[in-house]
């Protein structure tokens, strides 16, 4: 598969996350939400954000830097998976009333942990 078609299917999965996520937003409340819809509000959310993170930091980096593409996608869709599960796992600390200050902290941690450890594995 060419990377533009890669692209283009990536582009239209977070589309369709992004659509879900709103039609879910219109049709029911997360606030009364529970069980599946809950399930698939914070999974639409994430996924669209994925989508939006890892397409954002692909163009930026294609800009920036003479790497080739697929180096530059690998680790654009890598940090924006990560920064997506940063956010959504904030807002679903935040809906379970578990939000403090320390654990957005360890969890900020332990997201950076998980970055660096895989930049240092792709130098070695």
């Amino acid at each position: 598969m060419s990377l533009k078609i890669y692209l283009w299917f990536a582009a239209l999965a977070s589309v369709l996350a992004l659509v879900s996520f709103l039609a879910i937003l219109m049709f029911f409340s997360p606030e009364n939400a529970s069980g599946v819809i809950l399930l698939l509000f914070f999974l639409s959310l994430f996924l669209a954000l994925c989508g939006f993170f890892g397409f954002t930091n692909y163009y930026w980096r294609r800009r920036r830097s003479d790497k080739p593409a697929v180096y530059s996608l690998g680790v654009s869709f890598r940090e924006g998976t990560l920064l997506s599960a940063l956010l959504v796992g904030y807002l679903t600390m935040k809906y379970f009333q578990v939000f403090y200050w320390w654990t957005a902290l360890i969890f900020l941690i332990v997201v950076v942990a998980i970055e660096l450890s895989l930049l240092y594995g792709e130098n070695n």
